[in-house]
């Protein structure tokens, strides 16, 4: 017994070395519901990096209200991105979901009844599902409300996302702005974003001393010095 119990730890401990689970409870109001009948909420994105396929749950809308709750192996990943969207039908399936995301039919970001979000514990907030895209983080949604935050500063231009770095400078979703905003352009295209969201090496001098000494701070910053030869 005590060497059958010695093996199970071997054969378990490289898989918890990888698994990463974090736990969400993901909740809305809607004020007018109209036809929205059902919510569902999935890790499915038309953008290939951050999509998963692991979630898709369906909920019912039931006085206006909404409720997901699970589990997520984030897999070594800092965070999940996820969408919440509301529909009159309950028969949607996650593989016209997928279809439609790679078919550019539906776009995060642009179809009104659909919420970007960061997969945590979160609450929103919507005065109708026609502008669930605009519901406001009223409870938890501590990298949501950052997300909603660089999405702006995005918009912005106007070297806002030099602000927002500034602002969370330890931030995953900073981190990840940088990124974005570095590769893969070369040095003349890349000094022309000085006016407009700030250059890939003033947004990494913000980042945070931990981030830029981390293993991929120290990846981003070759990155941003091959651009610059």
């Amino acid at each position: 017994m005590k060497y059958l119990y010695v093996l199970i730890i071997i054969f378990c401990y490289p898989l918890s070395m990888f698994s990463q689970l974090t736990t969400f409870t993901v909740s809305g109001t809607l004020k007018d519901v109209k036809q929205a009948k059902f919510a569902y909420l999935s890790t499915l994105s038309q953008r290939i990096p951050i999509s998963s396929p692991e979630i898709f749950i369906k909920s019912q809308i039931l006085n206006g209200k909404f409720l997901f709750n699970g589990t997520f192996d984030l897999k070594g990943k800092d965070y999940q991105h996820a969408c919440v969207f509301v529909s009159e039908r309950g028969n949607i399936s996650k593989d016209e979901l997928e279809s439609k995301f790679r078919q550019l039919i539906w776009l995060v970001g642009r179809e009104n009844d659909f919420r970007g979000i960061i997969l945590e514990d979160v609450q929103l907030d919507s005065d109708s599902p026609d502008n669930l895209d605009s519901a406001i983080v009223v409870g938890g949604g501590f990298l949501t409300r950052q997300l909603d935050e660089c999405s702006e500063a995005f918009k912005l231009k106007n070297r806002k996302m030099l602000e927002f770095v500034k602002k969370y400078p330890d931030s995953p979703i900073s981190f990840d702005a940088v990124i974005s905003i570095t590769e893969p352009l070369p040095k003349i295209k890349r000094d022309r974003l000085n006016g407009v969201w700030g250059s890939p090496t003033e947004l990494y001098n913000l980042l945070s001393e931990r981030l830029r000494n981390s293993k991929k701070g120290q990846e981003l910053k070759r990155m941003i010095l091959q651009g610059d030869l």
